[in-house]
């Protein structure tokens, strides 16, 4: 008899997969039928050979368990015909006779198990569970093989094939990291992959989520980087894991290592903090590079009179003082308009600005850009939607109850706070100051008039003017008319915009 675990281990191990059972004796094919079918969901039944060929073009079965004696087509026959096409199938040939010519055959036929009959239940057992495991051995290689060079295109990466958390099959220069002879000792020494990824600021570890895997997965093709334990010291990878299809929770994940780009220090806060740090454009380039290497999409963001642009890109060159970018033909009318574009993705350790543009090619679609470098703010993620008024506006700043004469103009507005473009600074203006404003918005037909006190949020000194940033402190009423104000000025900004000529 069989034991429970094992009818239940084969069972898991045969989903998914079909067994053709060929037998000519009527009593023992109903017996094995009952046996096998505890076993496989999928059994088809052949009662001779040329019955069993028939059957395995239309069903294209895995495993044939076959006898050899039978009328019309013998079994070693059929395994022939069927070898012929179908390399990979397993063969076990049951077999009253103890015959070294059959035997003899069958091994140079390729089958997979002889077994003499009468037929032992327990080690059926055996050879079904060793020829389920040789077919997922080999169709993890077949996939692996044909996967590597298509999806990752450079063999120095370290490269494993996944079954959810764990590697099944890796390469070589897997092997060689880790310094270990096969997949089993990776295993023993380290369990799930995941306790091998390192903690740190910005990169994909067991501590920065819930499940690194399930994070990893999410978003297909996605890069993340993770810090990896080497011999000498630790490593930095981008890693990407890439769906097979048809498989389900199996990936081919890559280590592209980029430990000599230096690039760990700029996920630190503290040195972010220091400008010749971030102001690294031959980091960046490198980093830019590995972006193409890995065809990772990169999102580009602009913005037309505060109103918010951003679409996917992607790097198509990328060189020791340029880059280009496969753009839509929005972010070009943006980036015309700005003369800026900015970038961020997942791989990034903050948003990439240049405000070189040096070329827009509208028929290529393509966008040519110079001197990178990291900001320390997220423009990209604006809490509160900001946007330019109308030129017909008009703005009067109190200080300490005196009107500041000097001619101010609002450079945006949101719900919040609104900017102001001065040529010159009120005496002893600075950071926290209280101030009033009067706002006259003309829109409609009836303007939009505010009244309202202010606190100086930020003061940027510019080559000719100064930009003053003030916090609202808006009545209920006075701030639902901004709200209504401020949604109509973005329509007509979007038909403003999709209206506006390039080239």
């Amino acid at each position: 008899m069989i034991s429970s675990e094992t009818i239940l281990e084969i069972k898991e191990l045969s989903n998914g997969l079909t067994l053709l059972y060929v037998e000519d004796n009527d009593g023992l094919r109903e017996k094995g039928l009952r046996v096998l079918k505890k076993l496989f969901d999928n059994v088809i039944v052949a009662s001779d050979g040329e019955d069993g060929l028939a059957l395995f073009k239309e069903y294209n079965p895995q495993i044939v368990i076959t006898d050899i004696n039978m009328p019309k087509l013998d079994g070693l026959s059929m395994i022939e015909k069927i070898k012929q096409t179908h390399s990979s199938t397993k063969f076990i040939i049951t077999s009253a006779f103890d015959d070294k010519e059959h035997l003899f055959k069958a091994i140079r036929t390729g089958v997979f198990e002889y077994m003499k009959k009468p037929v032992k239940i327990n080690e059926l057992a055996e050879v079904l569970i060793r020829s389920i495991n040789t077919l997922n051995i080999e169709e993890n290689s077949s996939l692996f093989d044909s996967y590597a060079d298509d999806i990752l295109n450079y063999q120095s990466d370290l490269l494993a094939l996944m079954s959810k958390n764990k590697p099944i099959f890796v390469n070589q220069m897997f092997l060689d990291f880790f310094k270990i002879e096969s997949i089993e000792e990776f295993e023993e020494k380290h369990g799930d992959f995941g306790n091998i990824l390192l903690e740190h600021q910005g990169f994909l570890s067991p501590k920065s989520c819930d499940n690194w895997f399930e994070e990893a997965t999410k978003e297909a093709d996605k890069l993340f980087h993770v810090k990896i334990s080497g011999e000498h010291e630790n490593k930095h990878f981008i890693l990407k894991l890439h769906a097979v299809p048809k498989k389900k929770n199996m990936y081919i994940m890559s280590l592209n290592d980029i430990s000599d780009l230096n690039l760990l220090h700029i996920f630190d806060s503290k040195e972010t903090s220091k400008d010749n740090k971030i102001r690294s454009n031959a980091t960046i380039m490198k980093l830019m590079k590995v972006v193409q290497s890995n065809s990772a999409e990169v999102k580009m963001h602009n913005f037309y009179k505060g109103l918010t642009i951003a679409t996917p890109g992607i790097i198509i060159e990328a060189k020791d003082d340029y880059v280009v970018l496969k753009s839509s033909l929005n972010q070009e009318k943006a980036t015309q308009f700005q003369k800026s574009v900015l970038l961020s993705s997942g791989i990034f350790p903050s948003v990439i600005q240049s405000n070189n543009v040096q070329s827009i090619d509208y028929d290529a679609q393509t966008i040519t850009i110079k001197d990178l470098f990291f900001i320390h703010t997220s423009p990209t993620q604006r809490e509160f939607v900001r946007v330019f008024p109308e030129e017909k506006h008009t703005v009067s700043l109190f200080v300490n109850d005196r009107k500041f004469y000097i001619d101010v103009k609002i450079h945006d507005i949101s719900v919040k706070a609104i900017k102001l473009d001065m040529a010159s600074l009120p005496a002893g203006l600075s950071v926290g100051h209280k101030v009033s404003l009067n706002i006259v918005l003309e829109h409609s037909k009836k303007p939009l008039i505010i009244h309202s006190n202010a606190t100086v949020f930020r003061v940027d000194e510019m080559a000719s003017n100064y930009f003053v940033v003030c916090m609202f402190e808006l009545e209920s009423k006075e701030e639902k008319q901004l709200i209504d104000y401020i949604a109509k000025r973005q329509m007509n900004l979007i038909s403003e915009f999709k209206g506006m000529r390039f080239g």
